[in-house]
């Protein structure tokens, strides 16, 4: 019964559904749901699960505009002829001589505690220089051009509160696309040519130099002592018998462990200890040749050559510094804050007592070391 009172009822209802969908001009699909026009439609998202969606894809990134942008292929050539230009006219100042700075350094008389400016350099390989006695030594080739004052830092420190931290650059860029733009400001800020390198050195404060000044070689002098730092030749990843200099282990009886370290630790240890002696990189780190003499200095070609070895391959850069351990003796030899006289006074080269002159022949020399031992 109750079905049929609710088909009685709907029936006028379900009647009248097409005629109002058609004159509404409501459209249906093959289901008799509605179907909305396009001008219509919702954006609602659709249904992903019933069917496979393509989107679209998406458009390029827009390049962001950068502040190189505005330098054009001829910005940078003229920008580049004009270091160079500016590059001639400071060397040509250079070349004066910087006589105006001259008259402000001025000769300071050693005091115990002073501690002068160092210089950069660069080895040039080692070869052997005979000395007066008839010995035989190996003598390292430096060479040491114009080394110029960039400016003085204070250094804080409670120790140091007197002291600065003076930077200098020495050897000329050969090509301007290997010095950065932000070096190169540094240096035309100061108005000199860009360098290839720059190192700072702990001064007192009344050896400080004013910006431009130009040290050379007179700076040393023949039979000083130098302490000179650089890095020594990185040689790569090592075992323990090259790096640390290991025996290794027998020929016979065992199996491909004759070159290996052994045991690293012990099973009550259970871990490796600081400082174990390990396979690893090998060179490449700072090092220190302490007390190096200069057996001889060349002031027209700007060359020293010094006693022993000196870390580094050929053509690296090296600090060179007065000796700390020998501070006490050749201190008051110095010239502080650098040799301000004239240059023409030295002459040409200057040979340490213990050193030969090469226009010295090998029998004078062995004549001379007879001679000394018949006394």
């Amino acid at each position: 019964m109750l079905r049929t009172l609710l088909s009685d009822s709907l029936a006028p209802l379900l009647a009248s559904v097409p005629t109002r969908s058609l004159a509404l001009g409501i459209k249906k699909d093959i289901f008799g749901y509605p179907v909305r026009p396009r001008d219509q439609e919702t954006e609602e998202p659709p249904d992903t699960c019933n069917r496979a969606i393509r989107e679209a894809p998406l458009p390029p990134p827009v390049r962001q505009p950068h502040s190189y942008d505005q330098h054009t292929r001829e910005g940078v050539l003229v920008y580049k002829q004009f270091l160079e230009d500016d590059q001639r006219n400071v060397r040509r100042l250079f070349t004066e001589g910087n006589k105006s700075f001259e008259g402000v350094v001025k000769q300071v008389e050693f005091q115990e505690g002073m501690q002068r400016t160092g210089m950069i350099g660069r080895k040039h390989g080692e070869t052997r220089s005979f000395l007066r006695t008839g010995d035989v030594v190996v003598s390292t080739f430096l060479e040491i051009q114009d080394n110029y004052v960039m400016g003085c830092d204070p250094v804080f420190n409670q120790d140091r509160n007197e002291r600065l931290s003076m930077r200098l650059a020495a050897f000329d860029a050969e090509s301007l696309d290997d010095v950065p733009l932000a070096q190169q400001k540094e240096f035309y800020s100061v108005g000199m040519t860009p360098k290839q390198v720059t190192h700072s050195f702990i001064v007192t404060a009344e050896q400080a130099l004013p910006v431009n000044y130009k040290l050379d070689v007179s700076h040393f002098f023949a039979g000083q002592y130098l302490d000179i730092r650089g890095l020594t030749i990185n040689r790569g990843f090592q075992g323990v018998i090259r790096r640390w200099g290991y025996k290794g282990q027998g020929k016979f009886g065992r199996t491909k462990t004759h070159r290996r370290p052994g045991s690293i630790s012990t099973q009550g240890l259970a871990r490796v200890l600081k400082g174990k002696k390990m396979p690893g990189i090998m060179g490449n780190r700072p090092h220190t040749t302490r007390n190096a003499q200069i057996l001889y200095a060349n002031y027209d070609k700007r060359y020293i050559v010094v006693e022993g070895p000196v870390q580094g391959i050929n053509g690296c850069f090296l600090f060179l510094s007065d000796s700390e351990e020998k501070d006490p003796i050749q201190g008051p030899l110095l010239h502080y804050p650098t040799f301000l006289g004239d240059r023409t006074d030295l002459g040409t080269e200057i040979y340490d007592n213990r050193a030969v002159d090469p226009s010295e022949s090998f029998e004078e020399v062995y004549q001379r070391r007879r001679d000394a031992q018949k006394f």
